[in-house]
């Protein structure tokens, strides 16, 4: 079976923003490994390899569908073990809700309530130490700000590991409310 995560698309001119600024960061750390923004999103529920599409598609409409779609945009940088990362920004605390609201329907609840929204630009292999061209990266898109957008939907993603990397494929798509 394949590996599923649900996830909000980035819109192209949202992708291309962000792709503009990264030109800027790559440069000074090309020892990271820079995902392609073909491959960007904003994750939302991981739930790996234990079940079918179809019915993780179900489980994922019967939650999600009608929620109200956030206003947001891309914000901000951040890291993770071995993970560079863009931040997400809502544009009101009625935003904030619908994004926190989106996010907990997509979510198993063995996650719990950890969340936070982001789109992973860049990967380094984990070591005991701290990695300075992350940590430089970091710091040069902490002041990133992109466009404004509503996403419309909330996709299910199979994910398929290939020797290049992953390679993701819509498996449903769940309409939010977009007002």
């Amino acid at each position: 079976m394949p590996r599923l995560f649900s996830a909000v698309e980035l819109p192209d001119y949202v992708a291309a923003d962000l792709e503009a600024r990264l030109d800027k960061v790559r440069a000074d750390a090309d020892a990271l490994r820079w995902l392609a923004s073909g491959s960007w999103h904003i994750t939302m529920g991981f739930y790996g390899n234990r079940e079918h599409a179809d019915r993780r598609g179900a489980w994922l409409r019967r939650r999600a569908a009608g929620l109200a779609a956030p206003r947001i945009r891309l914000a901000g940088a951040g890291g993770f073990p071995g993970v560079l990362w863009i931040g997400v920004d809502p544009s009101s605390m009625a935003a904030e809700r619908a994004l926190r609201a989106v996010a907990a329907a997509a979510r198993p609840e063995e996650e719990g309530d950890d969340y936070r929204p982001h789109v992973t630009v860049a990967r380094w292999r984990r070591g005991p130490d701290r990695n300075p061209l992350a940590e430089r990266a970091t710091l040069a898109l902490g002041d990133y700000s992109g466009p404004w957008w509503v996403p419309p939907e909330l996709v299910l993603f199979s994910s398929q590991l290939k020797p290049d990397g992953p390679v993701y494929s819509a498996v449903e798509r769940v309409p939010l409310t977009v007002s």
